[in-house]
């Protein structure tokens, strides 16, 4: 079901009236692959210095036998662009959404201060959240950019552990908190059509 629904809204964007006589980009960001995230994105200049873009990005893997990063989320985001649109410097506004299932490991770095217990619990909930972004498109070819992006924000999780090993219970009350969260690193392809340039 969520699958169609990200389908859907994909081809909403890229089928917007008019799109055909605007310029409108499709992109992939490197970083999430990296992660083993599977993510796909598009967007449509709406002015000389607008564009609005929507992403989304699939996260169905289990490492190992026990450790999981599974995620899905959907990122709608409106962009200024100073000079014009697909060229350097940008800011963006954007919401945010999805749901995630992790646990199973300890995180480098920060280990317990954000998911206390995460190597013993796994994390399963919803999010909802918006934030701001800022990157730099980079020209390539008359039809490929390469961005680089990032972005933060406030997020409301709702969600509940549930033990890596143990007994499972059949129901949860769900823990519900406000988290600033990163919202976007990117190191992004862009392939441009109608491109102008």
């Amino acid at each position: 079901m969520n699958k169609k629904i990200v389908l859907m809204l994909l081809l909403a964007v890229c089928g917007w009236p008019g799109a055909s006589a605007q310029q409108v980009a499709v992109k992939t960001n490197l970083l999430y692959w990296a992660t083993t995230t599977l993510n796909v994105g598009a967007e449509v200049a709406v002015s000389k210095h607008s564009t609005v873009g929507f992403s989304a990005n699939y996260n169905p893997w289990t490492i190992g036998s026990d450790n999981k990063i599974q995620h899905w989320f959907i990122r709608p985001e409106y962009r200024y662009w100073v000079t014009e649109k697909y060229t350097r410097l940008f800011f963006g506004v954007h919401a945010i959404g999805g749901k995630f299932e992790v646990g199973g490991f300890k995180l480098p770095i920060i280990g317990n201060r954000i998911l206390q217990g995460l190597k013993t619990n796994y994390y399963k909930g919803s999010f909802v959240g918006a934030g701001f972004s800022i990157g730099y498109q980079f020209y390539v070819s008359p039809h490929w950019n390469l961005e680089l992006s990032a972005g933060a924000g406030l997020a409301r999780l709702s969600y509940h552990t549930e033990p890596v090993n143990g007994p499972k219970r059949k129901s949860y009350v769900d823990t519900k908190r406000f988290l600033p969260i990163p919202t976007e690193v990117g190191v992004t392809f862009v392939y441009l059509f109608n491109s102008k340039k």
